[in-house]
């Protein structure tokens, strides 16, 4: 799959091929093809060469890309929290606008929205309500 130059030796190109110790590489009879390192003729097929899928040295069980609503970690895929969202392949979450809340695993801006305002109205009224009682029960006292 290689051939010694002046400078070292060098990957044979796409179909060609060529055996231990050889100084140049051989192309593949006509209408055939391989990849690029073939060491061989019986390398050389018919048809369209598609070249082996490509691991990732680190993680060779890895799988490359995640779903929209995941991003991809050291570990593997992992859903994105409340508040974020993904597309495919990514490889962080992107957080929600301001003021605005999703539910974990979203996979668009648009599934983030204003949050409900009765939360925040309640509160406020709580509020409101345990300063008048605090204010009134001083008044009587």
């Amino acid at each position: 799959g290689e051939y010694m130059t002046d400078s070292g030796c060098q990957q044979c190109g796409d179909n060609t091929f060529s055996g231990a110790g050889a100084s140049s590489c051989t192309s593949c009879p006509d209408g055939k093809v391989s990849a690029a390192g073939s060491t061989s003729a019986d390398d050389c097929t018919f048809g369209s060469h598609t070249p082996p899928p490509i691991v990732s040295p680190t993680y060779p069980s890895r799988i490359e890309s995640c779903n929209a609503g995941e991003y991809m970690t050291d570990s593997g895929c992992q859903q994105c929290g409340e508040n974020t969202f993904s597309s495919a392949g990514a490889s962080s979450c992107t957080s929600c606008p301001d003021g605005k809340v999703s539910a974990a695993g979203s996979t668009s801006a648009g599934d983030c929205v204003f949050a409900p305002e009765s939360k925040g109205r309640d509160l406020k009224i709580s509020i409101s309500l345990l300063l008048a009682l605090s204010a009134a029960m001083m008044i009587f006292r």
